[in-house]
């Protein structure tokens, strides 16, 4: 990996491991807040849930997408260096928002759970 686009791939690799690592860390921390078995991933425009998954995939699910999606970026990226700064731009893309998703949503889900009267 002596080559630019090796050492642009290297640092996309770290990224992604900072990445999933802060994703991990707040399903870790903010999901010892979460008590419901089954918790929202969605709201309607009345700041209601719309539709509910398993406390597991709930609080899992971004760090799946994102690694998911990264891998196939990055495996796109090995195959095609003609586009390597289009799919690295997009698999940083991917992972910056995916933190910001898991980040917001889990928060959304504690202030959830405050306001719900328990049943």
């Amino acid at each position: 990996m002596d080559s630019p686009s090796g050492n642009v791939i290297a640092a996309t690799l770290i990224a992604l491991a900072v990445g999933l690592a802060f994703i991990a860390g707040c399903a870790l921390y903010y999901g010892r807040q979460i008590n419901s078995r089954k918790i929202p991933m969605q709201w309607g425009p009345d700041g209601e849930p719309t539709w509910f998954a398993p406390r597991l995939i709930g609080l899992w699910s971004s760090f799946g997408v994102t690694a998911i999606l990264s891998a196939f970026l990055l495996v796109l990226a090995l195959h095609k260096p003609h586009k390597l700064t289009a799919l690295i731009v997009a698999t940083v893309s991917v992972i910056g928002a995916n933190m910001w998703v898991q980040l917001y949503h889990l928060k959304r889900v504690i202030r959830w759970q405050a306001e719900t009267p328990a049943t």
